[in-house]
């Protein structure tokens, strides 16, 4: 179970389990930044750079983190655009989409035990398979939506 704070931007949990993550969207003209994941959730899929919100981590803060220790990138730029409420493997999984657009530093794989690369991909011809959760966070982006709930 758990709370979002609005005031203060926090997610609580009170039984300190969290199916809470971010995805960060970073977009470069027409393009749109994929990794292919490997040896965690989802393998062989591309999806964004993110993770899960620590415990009364800000979803701002979970996203500079986030980046950074997948990326190496700093976020100057960047905003909620919404939530994604998406079933996965026997429980449900709210994301948490951020937009940045601006950012310091070059990409890079900081991480190439979790993932192949970073690629910018034509927003208008991407990869499959790409995660349902962090494709529905294009739609929030497109469509100017806040909530999707992938159950329905």
């Amino acid at each position: 179970m758990f709370f979002y704070c609005y005031n203060h931007n926090m997610i609580h949990s009170y039984d300190g389990e969290q199916n809470l993550g971010v995805f960060i969207i970073l977009k470069r003209d027409s393009k749109i930044l994929l990794g292919k994941r490997k040896n965690v959730y989802k393998t062989g899929w591309y999806g964004f750079p993110g993770g899960r919100l620590q415990l009364g981590e800000s979803i701002i803060a979970c996203a500079t983190r986030e980046l950074k220790e997948e990326t190496g990138v700093k976020p100057i730029s960047c905003k909620i655009i919404g939530a994604i409420k998406e079933a996965q493997e026997g429980y449900d999984f709210v994301h948490f989409a951020v937009y940045i657009t601006t950012w310091d530093w070059t990409i890079q794989c900081m991480e190439p035990n979790k993932n192949e690369e970073w690629k910018w991909f034509d927003e208008n011809n991407l990869p499959e398979p790409m995660i349902t959760g962090h494709k529905a966070g294009l739609e929030l982006l497109k469509d100017k939506k806040h909530i999707i709930d992938l159950h329905r």
